[in-house]
């Protein structure tokens, strides 16, 4: 039997949730590629297919980029495609693993513009997908990852999973420029390559870490043989 308090509180957080959300994945995606003029051919990439689709589309249409967007399910993309009409008749879908889509996609493109991760929920497979795209993502790439955070954020709109690794890799880099949006989309984390490499500090550590090696040793330490 359902437990009715369960019901209550994921109610209650849907509301707190849609109270917080300032942006849907559409918007952002509009936001951070408002900049982006026609000139040159541009790759645009998703993992994930769904309204942030049909944002990305418009804006590919608008500057003559190519869209691809990977999913596993077929349901889901035909569904998507019927009720879009003519809006995503220039998109590239691909069906299957995101993994052996994206790997497709590097073997063909020298260079990936924009990318979207968003497809299964694990830090694993999200910095997988993107370590298939970084050889070909050059200064300007942009990178928009969903359900991620930076380090010490606090009231997110989810667990935000799929950024837990490859948010403190970029981090890391002394070439990505990283900045949290925790109340867009599922709360999301973005990432613009720098070619001067000056805006990240390769030292970074997250904050929150504490060595308690005081309080570990206190507590007594085993014996020696």
């Amino acid at each position: 039997m359902r437990n009715p308090w369960n019901a209550v509180w994921w109610r209650a957080q849907r509301a707190l949730r849609s109270l917080w959300r300032k942006q849907d994945h559409g918007a952002l995606i509009r936001q951070l590629l408002a900049d982006v003029e026609a000139g040159r051919p541009q790759l645009f990439v998703e993992t994930g297919c769904g309204l942030s689709t049909l944002a990305l589309a418009e804006v590919a249409q608008r500057v003559g980029a190519l869209l691809y967007s990977c999913d596993t399910n077929e349901e889901k993309i035909a569904e998507l495609r019927r009720r879009s009409g003519d809006a995503l008749r220039e998109v590239r879908f691909l069906v299957g693993d995101s993994l052996a889509s994206l790997a497709q996609i590097a073997a063909q493109h020298e260079r990936v513009d924009f990318a979207l991760l968003d497809s299964a929920p694990s830090a694993t497979h999200t910095l997988r997908e993107f370590l298939l795209l970084e050889p070909r993502l050059g200064p300007g790439s942009r990178v928009l990852i969903d359900n991620a955070a930076l380090p010490g954020a606090r009231l997110l709109l989810s667990p935000c999973r799929k950024g837990k690794l490859l948010v403190p890799y970029l981090l890391a880099s002394p070439f990505w420029r990283v900045t949290g949006h925790p109340r867009a989309g599922d709360s999301m984390v973005s990432a613009v390559h720098d070619s001067a490499g000056t805006r990240s500090d390769p030292r970074y550590e997250d904050p929150e870490y504490v060595d308690a090696w005081r309080a570990t040793f206190e507590r007594g330490l085993p014996p020696v043989r």
